[in-house]
């Protein structure tokens, strides 16, 4: 079963990239012009298939050249998708580790949020600032699921000091919250 789908545009070809449930990647050209699949085809001079470096399209019946070879071109589409995410992830060293980070960032008019996602020796923790802006106070919460700790910061504001609000949303998928009054 195909867990996630995309559509990316690498040598002027169509890819349809799909990833399974199992997280095993997959690609397939598709003719710009008509969408439909684009299978290898050999042509004058080519004797075994993994010279092939031409697609064509069954509706169309235009000849696509891929700059490399059909089976080496599936592979360069799937580095493109991986590098692309890669990109998107962020990194801190330490101890000459590379350890990924989540962070986000929410700000309207008045007030802002930042949350900041780390790896740590004793597992995860979510670090989330809030403040209002153009102020340098601010409150910090930490929490480390893996030891089952959440605490705030007593150097900084308390965070009912900020939050007016706060919503869970736990494993199972429900939701708790809490309201200040």
């Amino acid at each position: 079963m195909i867990k996630k789908e995309e559509f990316i545009t690498i040598d002027k070809i169509k890819w349809w990239v799909w990833t399974s449930e199992n997280e095993s990647r997959g690609t397939q050209p598709y003719c710009f012009k008509h969408n439909i699949r684009m299978y290898p085809e050999l042509i004058y001079g080519q004797k075994y298939p993994y010279q092939v470096n031409h697609l064509r399209c069954a509706e169309c019946e235009k000849l696509y050249e891929l700059p490399r070879t059909y089976d080496n071109e599936k592979q360069y589409v799937l580095d493109k998708v991986e590098s692309k995410i890669i990109k998107g992830l962020k990194f801190i060293n330490l101890d000459d580790e590379a350890i990924p980070i989540a962070e986000d960032k929410k700000k309207n008019s008045e007030y802002f949020v930042t949350s900041l996602l780390t790896e740590s020796k004793l597992g995860l923790r979510l670090v989330v600032y809030a403040g209002k802006n153009g102020s340098n106070q601010k409150t910090q919460i930490f929490i480390e699921p893996g030891i089952k700790r959440l605490a705030f910061d007593q150097n900084n504001l308390h965070p009912t000091d900020i939050f007016t609000k706060l919503e869970a949303t736990f494993q199972d998928g429900t939701k708790a919250g809490q309201k200040k009054k």
